[in-house]
């Protein structure tokens, strides 16, 4: 299959897993039907995503909640990684790819977030999209603020759940590779574990909790309809 026609077809995917039609598949048990598709999926349904407050290449301040009306996708990276941060950031790319050929494009931010904020300067943030794929359109790269500490973003990927563990003959890094997925309003719904889960059952999820959103903005609440009456 050429490259043209595997865009082509995920992009009719994303469409399909997007509309109406498709919107109760898996439908209100999302991460138990997901956990059945997936084996690397873990839901974690947690009430909120661990907050901060990073910086982009240009230096401005971003916030997680700066997104809360998107699905974020989210992983940690620092640019001169030899080995896993490479594949995963070109298989985040690929995701993108779909994503943005379909109609969840202005629904979806990217956020990759660097470890090593001293070696990874704003150059080399800015070097690093075009280096692995990443289209700026819905994706941002951020580092450590000045007044934060050397270690801060590392301290952050432990709040996801994820260690950075320095090693002490050289710059490398131990770790794992795990993609974050956050729902509209900032509820950190679940990850993706490792490299071999399939591309397109996390566009399925994303897709699912887009829907779910949408319809529980428009399902009225218990009150709405009890006040209705007396209106």
């Amino acid at each position: 299959m050429t490259a043209l026609t595997r865009r082509a077809s995920l992009a009719i995917l994303t469409a399909m897993i997007s509309s109406p039609a498709f919107a109760d598949h898996p439908g209100e048990n999302l991460d138990a039907r997901m956990f059945e598709m997936e084996p690397y999926f873990q839901a974690i349904d947690a009430a909120q995503a661990p907050e901060f407050e990073l910086q982009d290449a240009e230096g401005n301040p971003v916030h997680l909640s700066d997104f809360g009306d998107k699905v974020v996708i989210l992983h940690f990276i620092y640019a001169n990684c030899p080995d896993v941060c490479p594949l995963h950031s070109e298989k985040i790319a690929a995701i993108q790819e779909s994503i943005i050929d379909g109609p969840m494009k202005d629904l979806v931010q990217f956020i990759s977030i660097t470890t090593d904020p001293v070696n990874d300067t704003p150059d080399v943030l800015r070097d690093y999209a075009d280096r692995h794929g990443l289209d700026p359109s819905n994706w941002v790269i951020l580092t450590k603020r000045p007044d934060q500490a050397d270690d801060a973003t590392r301290l952050l990927a432990r709040d996801y759940g994820l260690e950075f563990t320095m090693t002490a003959d050289s710059d490398m890094m131990m770790h794992g590779a795990v993609t974050h997925v956050v729902d509209i309003g900032g509820r950190f719904a679940a990850k993706f574990h490792g490299m071999d889960f399939k591309n397109v059952n996390l566009i399925l999820y994303v897709s699912e909790l887009i829907n779910n959103a949408q319809h529980r903005r428009r399902e009225p609440s218990w009150w709405d309809r009890v006040t209705g009456v007396f209106q």
